[in-house]
């Protein structure tokens, strides 16, 4: 299955988007993300759960779109 804290750039890598990408869905609250100390350099864990969420309901999303 796999660690259930995921970095910015395993998200990126799920996603197939850039790691700027990802930053920005934390900043904005579509991904909820943890930091690991304080400060801005902190890095952020992502939580497997949260990510699983979200790509079920992109593909959800996407039914839709396709069925019309």
């Amino acid at each position: 299955m796999g660690p259930e804290f995921l970095s910015i750039k395993e998200v990126a890598v799920i996603f197939s988007v850039n790691e700027v990408t990802i930053r920005r869905a934390i900043k904005l609250g579509y991904i909820v993300a943890i930091r690991l100390g304080i400060g801005k350099k902190s890095p952020y864990r992502v939580s497997r759960r949260s990510i699983d969420l979200i790509h079920d309901s992109l593909m959800k999303e996407l039914a839709k779109k396709a069925k019309g």
